[in-house]
């Protein structure tokens, strides 16, 4: 059951500024179906959704559906270069939406907003329509940064200009102040903000939270789901977007070292920009027959995927960055009550372990994420269920969804008020 503003709190006209928006699967959907279930009125500015894939999504484009309701909110779309296969693509994707999405806020938010929230996940450059709009309005802004920047941009695009570098460096930091509030996705990102000159007293963290349909299911009860495995002794799981930063490469390694349990296969469902290289890559090691690679499915049919696996995992690529970030799939896979496998450092590592919720071992090391497999695949089923219980609890007591809404509607209030 979802909480509500206190009584007698305004009900906020909210105008909400991310790239990522339905039919892309990001929290940024449930946040605003939840603001709206409260009674608050949104206006969403982003792009024509195109993440994880080369062009954009079916039914959707610089000409199609621009304008839109869904779930109540107003969808107005920024014309936008899909990310395609190249940096360059994806450096256009990244500074078309600053201009077109300006463009876009300026036309077509008519009414005036109590306050702007940006969903910050990369670029930072798409906090640059929300603070023309807040100018324009005079309104609060709101960040919830989800990525670290420019260390995010640097990583992606293999930066080494000294100069590229500082200017980045100098936009982000230019960028962090100006909001009035700034929400960050884990408790080890404020130094990240301050370290730009935002007071910590502007600084609240706000841990990612799981759609209310991310639950514990039984396998027979997504038979659509179910008709989809493979027979197997083990299934390990893995579900999001397939790019450079969730290090396939580690798991196609860890499963090449495991090859002779011919009884585990790994189930593989999304996609993303480095999609068929992993392809690919699987082929060249002859993993075809247990890696199985089952695309994009809706994100409403991911708890039925879930109740599939034995145990499902999460990665990301060794960086200092990385290592700061609890990835949304892990408050999901906590939600469900599944044991997870987790081949990532530092914050996410320390989530995993505190939680009892899995094995987590260092990021990028194939065959120490070999072992902790065979490890879980040792164990007494009683044990992994043991695990996913323990997930489902940690997630009960530090990211369910009331007491994250209620957080984000009492700080989203604040704002509005002091502002006005």
């Amino acid at each position: 059951m979802s909480g509500s503003a206190p009584f007698g709190a305004k009900k906020l006209s909210i105008a909400f500024v991310s790239q990522y928006f339905f039919p892309e699967q990001f929290s940024n959907n449930a946040i605003t179906t939840e603001l709206i279930r409260r009674g608050h009125a949104v206006d969403v500015v982003t792009n024509v959704p195109n993440y994880g894939r080369d062009t954009f999504f079916e039914g959707w484009s610089n000409s199609q559906r621009r304008e839109e309701e869904w779930n109540g909110a107003r969808i107005h779309r920024a014309r936008s270069v899909a990310r395609g296969k190249s940096k360059l693509r994806l450096l256009l994707n990244y500074i078309t939406f600053p201009v077109t999405g300006t463009w876009t806020a300026l036309r077509k938010v008519k009414r005036k907003p109590d306050v702007i929230f940006v969903s910050l996940l990369s670029p930072i450059f798409q906090a640059i329509p929300a603070i023309v709009l807040s100018r324009w309005y005079r309104a609060p802004l709101v960040y919830w940064v989800q990525d670290i920047w420019p260390e995010s941009a640097i990583y992606t695009l293999r930066l080494h200009n000294w100069f590229a570098v500082k200017g980045l460096t100098a936009i982000s930091a230019w960028i962090s102040r100006r909001a009035d509030l700034v929400l960050v996705q884990s408790e080890a990102f404020p130094p990240m903000i301050t370290r730009f000159g935002v007071p910590p007293a502007r600084i609240r963290v706000l841990p990612n939270t799981a759609p209310a349909m991310y639950r514990p299911m039984a396998p027979e009860d997504a038979p659509d789901a179910m008709a989809l495995m493979p027979k197997a002794d083990f299934r390990v799981m893995f579900a999001g977007n397939i790019g450079e930063s969730q290090d396939f490469d580690t798991l196609l390694a860890a499963a090449h070292l495991l090859r002779e349990f011919e009884g585990l296969h790994w189930v593989i469902i999304g996609s993303g920009r480095d999609l068929e290289r992993v392809r690919a890559k699987a082929a060249e090691l002859g993993l075809v027959g247990r890696f199985h690679l089952l695309g994009r499915h809706p994100e409403e049919t991911m708890p039925g995927f879930f109740a599939q696996a034995d145990a499902v995992i999460v990665s990301l690529r060794q960086n200092p960055i990385f290592d700061l970030t609890v990835p949304y799939k892990v408050q999901c896979y906590m939600a469900c009550g599944r044991p997870i496998l987790a081949s990532i450092g530092g914050e996410g590592a320390r989530v995993i372990q505190d939680s009892n919720s899995g094995i987590a071992v260092p990021p990028s090391s194939p065959q120490k994420l070999a072992a902790a497999v065979s490890q879980m695949m040792d164990m007494p089923a009683v044990e992994r269920q043991k695990m996913g219980r323990c997930a489902r609890n940690y997630y009960d007591k530090h990211y369910a969804s009331i007491k994250v809404y209620d957080n984000l509607e009492t700080w989203l209030q604040e704002a509005a008020s002091q502002r006005n």
